[in-house]
């Protein structure tokens, strides 16, 4: 059989299991019963609590057996009104819970746990100290479902196992590696068989990470840890734990987040987050399974009351209270939740009950407050109420409270508060009080929410076998429109009896003066504070009135037909004939009477009160309702009405309809865009010209403030602002109106005599002058007086030829003629080239007559073509700006510039060269170099002698001894290293110096006979290109010899081989170890650096070939174990296991002939 056969037949059987496993697969999970109650999963209501129900929902538990659900019987109460049964003080308990039939309960107190007598209240046993007195207490405790057992945690990270009847010790100190940790809480398995404990950071209040914390699976029989599960990862903390009633889930709350986990694979089903950042301090499950209850720590303002639905993790509750929640315990019906509130705000020492289906809060229980407010922070009263538990008859409770007010607290709902027999929940008799809370009533046939006894009963129903919602004419009978009042029954009970007059308006319900609107009058209030959308009756004793818009009391309906025609369309209100109180201004609510009909009220106390009521007018200005003849809207002046200067008097111009007031009383208007305006409305004045009405004292006709000389008749205008006038027949005229600094001009040229003003005269009594711009005295005017030869430069020649010129220099040149102004020593320049005729001081011209830039080699001013300042002369490269002297007289110029730029590497695809772009001379001291492209110092003109680069593209090769294109250098230092700097490997290194060759495979230059890249030092088969690889004892070579050897060389092998081979051999070896020797004492330190490059570069290729040395090891060893010797010789492996006996005999003559060979001396060792 083939060593693929058995591989074969596995992934076969392999195959045929997968598929018996995928077709029983959909059978196993349509029969799937989590909790073992006979109801398939798919239809069971309740999947992880065994149940029998089978009305209201299917396979939930059902206590009593009557087929309803224990949710839907419902047996806690809505309306608890938990009341103390007993209290037992001065003991911090931190921990309660009720053994499953709750006749006893367990308290967490301090170091040690206590039993109760639920019913007596008397302690029934005691445990001993848990804690050894390390100030340590219990935290959490919990009963079995057995009811054998109670499993408790200690704040100093261990665990304690105690038999419930006595409270004796069964397993202490369980606990797991690591420290500063506290174990908050424990919850048993549904079999009773293990419990789990979980640890968070040390304190217990939650917060940050935890190392090591975890949710731990103690075995009940050995105290031992079987599992440890961290659903939150290696640093999650955990406070919190439950089991589902069947035991198949568990739930572990922690920082941040709380998690559901599948206790058959462990695996987490699904996270829970009841509040960003909030601890969950407590979870629990319903007794049902179907709800996932928790609570958070105090973070950001409030904690959370929190549910989720079990199959989904919706959020089926979310309430928060004013301080950290402790505990959660859900009632035995599943129904309500209880949750123990700490000691802060408005809900501290509290225990608060909610039914979560209805986000109903049932009852809150104040039990470690007394009368505090809870609100006094760190001085704060109040108590924590750590945890409670429900008893299995879900009308009582126990709470653990510690800090203030400490103690147990039994509670009992009290099932009737209002004493008057009957219980607000069924008790058994079918008999539930209808008003738990009224003593007086009990009963509710219609359930209305009225009860059936008659009065003096507290709202008796009047119609006991109707439901109905009337409270104000009768209680409980039909109200269709819901206003309190009950429809009427015609012979029964009318509206005189009270009944609705309106039965389908909920707004109305009565109308006392029968006009058909209700007398609840209605309306809302808009921005002008009329009323809008009106209904119902404003005055419910006038039939003719019913709205009343600007709510001042007079009705918005008129008797007068002549109103109809002046009225607004828009105003409300219609004609009613006798209309009463009708109202002139149904908008205006300070007016409802217009004697003079001028739409004006009569009514003095408003603020649009008609000041002539009995004559009509348009004024509206000064006062309203009064005679307007031009219609400005000011009234004419009547006696003790005239006109006033502050413009709230008559019409100063009723006859004017542009102006109305004249508050200085000038005869000019004080409205602005009027008539005649007056432009001093509060300064009487008679100016008429520039502006009106304003004072003008020289009677010029133009204001005082318009009027520059407003004392001088004869000027008024300045238009410059000299204060001379610009009138030239008045006194003392301005001749330059237009120019604020000039005004006179003495010698009649158009110049002012202010010299210093614009267009100023500097010579004001000389006709012929008037500008100096060189300030030296003479004028610009060269045909004027004196006039200036350089008018612009100042000079103090009085010389006739040049008159008022400088001569910077003193060098007797004046500087227009100066050619050099500020040099002494020059003063002509002939070609015009910046350099001087006088050739006797160092900065004069050599070349007089041709202009130059030249400046180099002590030769200025000649002519220089390329701009370098080397004159043509004495440039060697005349037209080029770069260069001027040749050292070597090779042509190129000594400087020498270079760019770099990359190129293909032919001879290596994929990679780049650097090589220059170069101008000028790389060596200006050689004349038969001047290039070297690669920048390694070597040049590359070949036919020199001198420095010559065999590998002009290669900056780490130059030489190449042998000539057969392989460099000398097995290292290089590039141009500009220091000696100290470490050499890099140069480019294909020649290890054959002296004997050319072609070999590039294993090493470089070296003899390759058959040209296949493999020196002759390594190719097993010399003259064979076919064989390049392998030992030469494990290959064979198709060609043994040079084929292209000539008969001479034949006759001498046949020679060689006829003579003695003992005398050859050894004749050989000798002259063979001679030469050794010999080479060995000439390039001994040759040889050690070579031997160290080759080290290096051995290491380098062991490196880059150990980890296919290691694969190819593995595979011979595989093959050898397999008896395949043929792949692992395949693969280099030289053993004799396997061959034929000729061919092992071989090997063995082969293998005694090499021993025969005398042994060769170290070169190391010489």
């Amino acid at each position: 059989m083939s060593h693929q056969q058995p591989r074969r037949l596995r992934l076969a059987s392999l195959l045929l299991s997968t598929l018996m496993l995928l077709s029983v697969f959909p059978l196993t999970v349509s029969a799937m019963d989590s909790d073992g109650d006979g109801v398939n999963d798919t239809l069971d209501d309740c999947p992880w609590a065994y149940g029998t129900s089978t009305i209201d929902r299917d396979g939930c538990p059902d206590r009593d057996g009557d087929g309803t659900s224990d949710l839907g019987d419902s047996w806690t109460s809505t309306n608890p009104n938990f009341s103390e049964d007993f209290f037992i003080n001065n003991i911090n308990a931190y921990s309660v819970d009720h053994n499953p039939d709750g006749s006893t309960v367990a308290v967490a107190t301090g170091d040690r746990v206590r039993t109760y007598n639920a019913s007596t209240f008397t302690i029934v046993s005691t445990s001993p100290d848990l804690v050894g007195g390390n100030n340590a207490y219990v935290t959490s405790l919990d009963w079995s479902p057995d009811g054998m057992y109670v499993a408790t945690t200690l704040s100093d990270d261990t665990a304690a196992l105690l038999w419930a009847s006595n409270l004796t010790l069964i397993h202490d100190d369980i606990t797991h590696s690591g420290s500063s940790r506290t174990f908050s809480d424990v919850a048993f398995m549904a079999n009773s068989t293990s419990f789990a404990v979980v640890d968070e950071t040390s304190g217990g209040w939650g917060g940050g990470t935890c190392s090591g914390c975890a949710v731990m699976l103690v075995n009940v029989e050995d105290g031992e840890i079987w599992r440890e599960v961290t659903p939150a990862g290696n640093s999650g903390s955990y406070s919190s734990v439950a089991f589902s009633p069947d035991g198949s889930r568990m739930a572990v709350g922690g920082d941040g987040n709380a998690y559901l986990i599948n206790t058959t694979t462990w695996s987490t089903v699904r996270a829970m987050n009841p509040q960003s950042g909030g601890y969950v301090h407590s979870i629990d499950f319903s007794p049902d399974g179907t709800m996932i209850a928790m609570c958070t720590g105090y973070d950001n303002g409030n904690s959370r009351l929190r549910a989720f639905a079990t199959s989904t993790g919706a959020s089926l509750f979310n309430q928060q209270a004013t301080s950290s929640c402790y505990g959660v315990d859900v009632s035995p019906d599943s129904k309500q939740v209880a949750f123990s509130i700490g000691y802060y705000q408005a809900d501290g020492g509290s225990l608060l009950v909610y039914e979560p289906a209805s986000n109903l809060l049932v009852d809150r229980i104040q039990l470690a407050r007394g009368t505090n407010s809870c609100n006094q922070n760190n001085n704060n009263p109040c108590g924590n109420v750590n945890s409670a538990s429900w008893h299995p008859d879900g009308i009582h409770l126990v709470a653990a409270v510690s800090r203030n007010y400490e103690g147990i607290n039994f509670l009992f709902a009290d099932l009737d508060p209002d004493n008057d027999g009957y219980n607000s929940t069924n008790q058994g008799d079918g008999v539930v009080d209808a008003f738990p809370d009224d003593g007086t009533q009990w009963a509710d046939t219609d359930g209305d929410g009225f009860g059936d006894n008659p009065e003096p009963a507290t709202e008796p129903d009047a119609c006991i076998a109707t439901a109905g919602t009337s409270n104000m004419d009768r209680f409980g009978c039909l109200d269709s429109d819901g206003d309190g009042y009950s429809d009427p029954v015609p012979g029964t009970w009318d509206t005189v009896d009270g009944a609705d007059a309106f039965p389908s308006d909920s707004t109305q319900w009565v109308d006392v003066d029968g006009d058909g609107r209700g007398d609840n009058y209605l309306f809302e209030v808009d921005d002008f504070q009329l009323h809008i959308n009106q209904t119902g009756d404003a005055f419910p004793a006038d039939a003719t009135q019913w709205n009343d818009t600007d709510g001042d009391g007079w009705g918005d309906n008129y008797a007068n037909t002549s109103w109809g025609t002046n009225r607004p369309s828009e105003w409300p209100g219609a004609y009613v004939m006798d209309a009463g109180m009708p109202d002139a201004f149904p908008l205006d609510r300070t007016q409802h009477m217009d004697t003079d009909g001028d739409s004006y009220g009569d009514n003095q106390n408003s603020d649009r009160a008609d000041a002539c009521p009995n004559d009509p007018g348009n004024s509206q200005f000064d006062r309203l309702g009064c005679v307007d003849s031009d219609g400005d809207g000011y009234s004419d002046p009547t006696p003790g009405w005239g006109s006033t200067t502050d413009c709230f008097g008559a019409d100063a111009f009723p006859n004017d309809a542009t102006q109305w007031c004249d508050e200085d009383n000038d005869g000019f208007g004080s409205n602005v865009s009027g008539n005649n305006a007056d432009d001093c409305p509060s300064s009487a004045g008679s100016s008429t010209i520039d502006r009106k009405g304003c004072t003008d004292w020289d009677n010029d006709g133009y204001s005082n403030a318009g009027d520059p000389f407003p004392n001088d008749a004869t000027q008024w205008s300045d238009r410059d602002g000299d204060g001379r006038g610009d009138n030239l027949t008045g006194n003392n005229p301005d001749l330059f109106p237009d120019e604020s600094s000039q005004w006179a001009d003495t010698d009649g040229d158009g110049y002012g005599d202010n010299p210093g003003g614009v267009n100023g005269d500097a010579f004001a009594t000389d006709a012929s002058q008037w500008s100096d711009t060189d300030n030296d005295g003479y004028g610009d005017n060269l045909n004027g007086t004196n006039g200036d030869l350089c008018p612009t430069d100042y000079g103090e020649s009085q010389n006739p030829e040049s008159r008022g010129c400088p001569d910077s220099d003193l060098d007797g040149y004046s500087d227009p003629v100066d050619a050099f102004p500020d040099d002494p020593f020059q003063w002509v320049d002939t070609d015009g080239d910046g350099f001087g005729d006088n050739q006797r001081v160092p900065n004069g011209d050599d070349c007089i007559d041709v202009a130059g830039t030249s400046y180099e080699n002590a030769r200025q001013g000649c002519l220089d073509s390329d701009g370098d300042g080397w004159a043509d002369v004495d440039d060697a490269f005349p037209e080029d700006g770069e260069q001027w002297s040749d050292t070597d007289g090779d042509g190129w110029g000594d400087n020498y510039f270079f760019t770099n730029r990359t190129v293909a590497d032919e001879d290596n695809v994929g990679e780049v060269l650097v090589v220059r772009d170069q101008r000028g001379d790389a060596f200006p001291d050689i004349a038969t170099q001047w290039s070297d492209v690669d920048g390694d110092g070597w040049g590359d003109n070949l036919s020199s002698f001198n420095r010559v680069d065999n590998f002009p593209m290669r900056v780490s090769q130059w030489n190449d001894f042998d000539g057969d294109g392989f460099g000398d250098n097995v290292f290089y230092l590039p141009v500009g290293s220091n000696e100290t700097d470490t050499p890099l490997p140069a480019y294909q290194p020649d290890e054959c110096l002296k004997e050319p060759g072609t070999s590039y495979v294993d090493v470089f230059g070296c003899v390759d006979s058959d040209g296949d890249g493999v020196s002759d030092l390594n190719d097993p088969c010399v003259w064979d290109p076919a064989v390049s690889d392998g030992a030469r004892t494990a290959v064979t070579c198709s060609i043994t010899s040079d084929p292209n050897a000539t008969a001479t060389d034949d006759e001498s092998d046949s020679f060689l081989a006829a003579a003695d081979n003992t005398i050859v051999y050894m004749g050989g070896a000798i002259i063979f170890m001679l030469a050794l020797i010999f080479v060995a004492q000439i390039s001994r330190a040759a040889g050690r650096r070579k031997a160290v490059a080759a080290k290096r570069e051995e290491q380098m290729v062991q490196e880059s070939f150990g980890e296919e040395d290691e694969r190819r090891l593995a595979w011979i060893q595989h093959y050898i174990a397999e008896g395949n010797y043929a792949e692992a010789r395949a693969l280099g492996w030289e053993g004799q296991e396997g061959l034929p006996q000729w061919k092992q005999h071989e090997m063995q003559q082969e293998a005694a002939q090499q021993a025969a060979i005398p042994t060769m001396v170290s070169l190391e060792d010489l």
